[in-house]
């Protein structure tokens, strides 16, 4: 007995020393990180680059798997009449799944492309040949609507001369804007290297998923008997469970995100043809493609759309206006619930936190990405203080700590405060229900 316990207190030590060595190393390694934070930034940005191709390939294979996976299963039976082994089966159906999956999303990505730049660029030059009559148009039409009571104000700011206005807005921008003609053929020339740079990536990332998508279990099980190596058995459940909750987050909230997206785009086109509203494709490309960002997607898509609708033609501007305001309380209340479910698990403040935090750190692709990886931190911390919480021997159930007050620690029970607003609530229910 006094050897076991001799034991026991060498393991205590052993994990407190552990414990405490990798505490330092931590904080030893996040006055590194913010030290050297420019330098970790340029390295992590040459990473960034270097491994590009990867990237755009697996998330390409990310958004191509439920379609792969779909017409897998449909391609099964009649290449099982052809192929002799039921290995060859899977890899002919998966790969033609794969290109099929392929050629869809790449079909998806050129149409809203097509769809949105000749728009964009034909509407901004439109605006700007016509910018005088666009602004005498809207004038007329607040004269209009107020039936003459600032006719004077209203004329005497049509009768100015906008354009000269707009041209001395130029020169007045040209002042402060100080550029050199070498400068500008160098910001030019790397802009075009840049742009091709990134279309031979993505043109690489193509083959990428496809190669992801056709050894994915292989890789799976290569992952999990890594974990299973490195971890003991009791841990490495816990890494396998968290990992497919972590996938389930996110296929639920992206691959959700999209198809509301798409829903809400198709709803807007419909829309707008039927109150004749002035390019609609346009309109409604930017409206879905916005509509993928969490909370603030509407209203980045809202503005432009509405703007460019309320130059050509005010009234229909306006309507337009109610409409989207409509259209995105129907997505945020029925639409966009029955697609996404609980697929986060977080309330709204975490997802405007996640939005925001993500901005502020990786632009639009940020606000996309945050809200599910704020919901695996979520749901792994809320996990620990599970585990924490019941080897304690205290309640597990969060609704518990609401009313808590303290710990008794002569019973280890949590003793609740009176809420007298929380009675009032429950007396004023039950009088109700009694009469």
């Amino acid at each position: 007995m006094p050897e076991d316990n001799e034991k026991n207190e060498q393991k205590a030590l052993r994990r407190k020393l552990c414990s405490y060595v990798f505490a330092t190393c931590v904080t030893i390694s996040f006055y590194f990180l913010l030290r050297n934070s420019r330098s970790v930034s340029m390295a992590l940005n040459h990473v960034n680059k270097v491994i590009q191709p990867i990237l755009i390939g697996f998330v390409m294979a990310f958004l191509m798997n439920p379609i792969m996976a779909f017409f897998e299963k449909r391609l099964y039976m009649p290449f099982s009449l052809v192929c002799k082994t039921d290995n060859g089966v899977r890899k002919a159906s998966r790969a033609l799944s794969s290109i099929i999956s392929l050629v869809i999303l790449t079909g998806v990505v050129m149409f809203i492309i097509a769809s949105i730049l000749p728009n964009l660029f034909n509407t901004i030059l439109y605006l700007a040949n016509h910018i005088e009559e666009q602004i005498a148009g809207v004038l007329d039409w607040c004269n209009d609507i107020t039936k003459g009571q600032y006719e004077e104000v209203l004329m005497k700011a049509k009768d100015n001369n906008i354009g000269d206005l707009v041209d001395q807005g130029l020169v007045l921008a040209d002042q402060y804007i100080d550029y050199d003609t070498t400068d500008m053929m160098s910001m030019i020339t790397s802009s075009v290297l840049s742009v091709g740079k990134f279309i031979v990536n993505i043109v690489i990332g193509m083959f990428v998923s496809v190669y992801v998508l056709m050894s994915k279990e292989t890789f799976k099980a290569q992952a999990k008997k890594l974990v299973c190596g490195l971890v003991a058995p009791r841990y490495s459940n816990i890494i396998l469970e968290i990992t497919r909750k972590s996938t389930e987050i996110f296929y639920g909230f992206i691959i959700g995100k999209i198809i509301d997206s798409i829903i809400i785009g198709i709803i807007c086109y419909i829309a707008c043809l039927i109150m004749s509203m002035p390019y609609p494709v346009l309109i409604s490309v930017i409206v879905g493609v916005t509509n993928v960002v969490p909370v603030f997607g509407p209203y980045i898509g809202a503005v432009p759309t509405v703007f460019i609708v309320f130059l050509t033609e005010p009234v229909k501007g306006i309507y337009f206006l109610i409409f989207i305001l409509i259209l995105q309380q129907i997505d945020g209340n029925i639409i966009g619930p029955k697609i996404l479910g609980g697929s986060t698990g977080i309330s709204s403040f975490w997802v405007v936190f996640a939005v925001v935090v993500g901005a502020g750190f990786f632009g639009i692709g940020g606000m996309i990405i945050a809200v599910p990886i704020v919901a695996i931190i979520h749901y792994i911390v809320g996990r620990a203080a599970t585990y924490l919480v019941s080897k304690r021997n205290l309640p597990r159930d969060t609704g518990e700590y609401i009313l808590m007050d303290y710990i008794d620690l002569a019973t280890n029970k949590l003793v609740k405060r009176e809420d007298k607003a929380f009675k009032r609530t429950n007396l004023n229910f039950h009088l109700k229900k009694n009469k």
